[in-house]
Parts: C-alpha cells; structure tokens; sequence
C-alpha cells in the first residue's frame, strides 16, 4: 500500500474541493483545506432568494452544466448521489441607445425577428447568413493538422470577411456571456481555434440539430460541497486563513506554507486550486524562471454578480427574454449579462416573480429588489494564456506543488474537475470512474458530405453576390472542403 503524506490544498472552489473528495475518499494520505474567505466553495455560491416567508436556494456563481462536456463533473456527481435537474439554455441580444433598441433571441426564428422591422434591415439577414456561414466553415480550422493556435478569434472574423454586424451583435455577445468577459479588445484576441473548440463541443455550430441537455444541480451546487464536507474531518479545514507563501525545503523535501497571522506548517505536497496569479504570488520567492514565466501569462478579471428581481435588467421585449441576456448601452466596455434563474434552475415565477442574477449590471438594479452582491474573479483567455497552457504540465508537481483550476483549461467547472482529478492520480487517487479528458470530449470533428459541400458552395456564392454589392471588405477566401 502507498504511503501516506500529508497534502495541503489551498483554495476550496471546484479545482479544491474535487482535489479533496479524490484524496480523501481514494487515497490513503491526510488531506488539510486552506481557505481564505469565510466560507467555502469560491464560485460554487448557492444563495436563499427570499419571497416573503418563502426561499429558494439559487445558484449565483456556477450554475449550469450539459449531458456530454461534463463527464468527470457528473460521474463525481453520480458517485456522492446528487442529482441533477433539467435546465433551460437559451441566449439573447439587446443593445439600447438614443436612436432606439436592437433585441433578438436565439430560441426560434420568431424571436429571432422579435422585432419586426428587423424582416427588413439588410444588417440583420446579413447576421443571420454569417451565423449560418460561421457555423458551416469555421469548424475547418479544426480539421487542419496545422493550424495557428495563436490566431485570434478578430484575425479570423477579418481574414474570412465576416461583418462587423455579425461580430457586435452575435459572435462577441455569445463569447463575452459564456467567459463572463467585456466584449472589448479582450474577446477579439480570444484564440479562434479555442473559441471554435468549445462552439464545437457544446454543439453551437449546428444551425439545423438539436442542442444539449442543459442540467442544474438539484436544490443548488453548495449541496454537493456538503456532501463532500460531511465525512470529512472539520479540524482539517482552514477557513479565514489566507496563505502568504508557499516554499520549496530542498533539503527536507517538504513544502513550507505560510499563513496570514504567521503560522507556518509543512506538508508533503500543496495543490494550489487558486487563479494563476494568486498561485504565482505564493510561490515567487522560489519560484523557477520557468514556473515564473508560464504563470505570469494568465491573467484574470474581477466580475461582480447581483442576486435581485428588478425587470429592468432584462430585454425590454418580453418575447426576447431568455436564459442568457447580453445586454449593452453601445459601449464596448458597458455591458452586462443577466441570468434568468426563473429558467436556468426551474425557478417558479408564479411562487418568487423574476429571479436574476446579473454579472456587472450596466446600472444597480433598483436596491429594494436586491438580495446580494459577490465579486468572482474569471481567467482571460489570450494567446499567451493559450501558449502556456501547453507548457503547464513541465511545472507540474516539481518541487512538490501543483496547479489547479479551470484556468489550465477551457475556465468551467469540468475543467476545474478534471485537472483536480488529474493531479490526485498522479498522486496515488484511485476514483471509482475513469478520468476523460474533457477537452477532447465529442470533438471528433465529422467530415464534410457532399450535401454539405453543395451547400457550402452555395453558401459561397451568396458571400460573392454580397461582396460585389457592397463592395471590399474580405481579407480572405474560405474553401468548400
């Protein structure tokens, strides 16, 4: 049998709290939990929205997951027993400005012209025949064996003459409201081929099939942190402890942590299930030149989330409400997305009204309608961040420390899940269900039918007719593969 260490995790979000179910539930070493906030779970933040006398718990960090590009997250789930509910997935646009509103939802064709004196803008079909163009073509990328990594989702759109339409009012919405980032110079720098990856895998780029089974976790996430902290023991855990450093004994083997108050204790191994930065911080003062420079590439954002029922932080055409709802005053950098829980959690209307969770609200919602405010840092996805993912895995468990979180992959949950997992066999795990590589789940990319050839060639030759009569604007050409 495999001897027992002593193992520090420091972080309790999702990377931390599945790294601690793995040890502590398949390994035979002695598990301790860092944290420095007053409570555990990071994004995991189940809140009670009250009505009256009555309360629901909702979701306000994480909230939702699907049936096929989860699979360590809902076999983890499988294994403590607790269930999931079925959920809603749909997505909305609203812009406002002096000159009036421009709103359309995703959900049929109706919504989709919600506004009818949208029939008539040459604008808004052209949207709609890039949506169909992007969504035939830009899987291509993924076929080629030698494809630029680095190329930025803006490089792309340019080089295949896409229209700035399609760009403001589709493509960047749906990338700013998934990664929970400004629409600014950030998302058009988003790696194409990792944005594509992701459409790909969670079946957005299939104008005509159906979409995922879209799931919530029953009664809230936080149930499956209980479930994981009820057999585990409480004096192991470290809440309001904020870690300062983190360092390499060479001479012993053992890693030195450091808290706030200046206690110091030593372990065999510390898991930092922190954001990149945070981790960088903690191991600089011994640091190597190349765990510096692989770390230092991430970057994060601070987003704040509002629980509340204000109305005004939804489209103003109520045909247009969906479960996700970009919502932007014309500035790049004023924006927000509201999360209507009423339809991501089943929540009832008729029992609570609207129930909403806003991330950076363009103007609080009205402050007798709100029942919490939280701030949540996400990881920016750069080139850079891209590039040194590949490179993560040199600096993996040398010198006894190890990185988790969803920032070594794609930024959700499932990745937080899968590279917890992924550390906690190395060091000895064995969970009761193989470990998919997530990343690679469903993205065998079919090849191209000669239907689909056709009508790519049609789809061409409308992009022709469109660029004779506007005139310009295409940097480059795509072929029918």
């Amino acid at each position: 049998m495999e001897d027992s260490k002593k193992i520090a995790i420091i972080g309790s979000g999702a990377a931390g709290m599945a790294a601690l179910w793995a040890l502590h539930q398949h390994s035979p070493h002695q598990v301790c939990l860092y944290e420095a906030a007053p409570r555990l779970g990071g994004h995991i933040n189940t809140v009670e929205f009250k009505k009256g006398e009555d309360g629901v718990n909702v979701d306000t960090g994480f909230i939702v997951l699907n049936n096929s590009t989860y699979p360590n997250f809902l076999n983890f789930l499988r294994a403590i027993n607790v269930p999931t509910t079925p959920s809603e997935m749909s997505f909305s646009v609203s812009r406002f400005s002096d000159s009036g509103s421009f709103e359309w939802a995703g959900s049929s064709l109706r919504n989709l012209f919600a506004q009818r004196r949208n029939l008539f803008s040459l604008s808004m079909w052209r949207m709609v025949f890039d949506m169909v163009r992007f969504n035939h073509f830009a899987p291509d990328l993924l076929r080629l064996p030698d494809v630029d990594n680095t190329m930025s989702i803006g490089e792309y759109l340019e080089k295949e003459g896409y229209s700035a339409f399609f760009r403001d009012n589709y493509l960047i919405p749906l990338t700013a409201s998934t990664w929970s980032t400004s629409p600014d110079k950030c998302n058009l720098q988003f790696p194409a081929v990792t944005l594509i990856r992701f459409l790909y895998n969670h079946n957005l780029l299939n104008t005509l099939g159906q979409g995922l089974e879209w799931l919530g976790v029953t009664n809230g996430a936080k149930s499956y942190i209980d479930t994981i902290m009820a057999g585990f023991p409480s004096e192991r855990v470290f809440l309001n402890q904020p870690i300062v450093s983190v360092v390499n004994e060479p001479a012993s083997g053992m890693v030195n942590i450091t808290t706030a108050n200046g206690t110091t204790a030593a372990y065999d191994h510390v898991i930092l299930a922190t954001p990149a930065p945070q981790a960088l911080s903690l191991v600089s003062k011994t640091a190597t030149p190349l765990e510096k420079s692989i770390l230092s590439a991430f970057e994060t954002t601070t987003n704040t989330a509002v629980l509340h029922s204000d109305e005004a932080l939804l489209p103003q055409n109520r045909r247009v409400w969906s479960t996700w709802n970009y919502l932007s005053n014309g500035a790049a950098d004023q924006v927000c997305v509201t999360y209507n829980m009423n339809r991501a959690q089943g929540v009832s209307h008729a029992k609570y009204g609207s129930v909403l969770v806003t991330m950076n609200p363009l103007s609080m919602p009205d402050e007798r309608t709100i029942q919490g405010v939280f701030q949540y840092e996400h990881p920016l996805f750069t080139p850079a961040a891209v590039r040194a993912q590949t490179m993560l895995p040199t600096i993996q468990g040398t010198r006894g420390i190890s990185y988790v979180g969803a920032w070594t992959m794609y930024g959700f949950h499932e990745d937080a899940f899968t590279s917890a997992f992924g550390v906690a066999g190395e060091l000895g795990a064995r969970l009761p269900f193989p470990v998919a590589d997530s990343r690679l789940r469903g993205c065998a990319v079919r090849e191209v039918s000669w239907l689909e050839y056709v009508f790519r060639m049609v789809l061409q030759g409308v992009q022709g007719l469109i660029v004779w009569l506007v005139g310009g604007g295409v940097k480059g050409k795509q072929k029918a593969r």
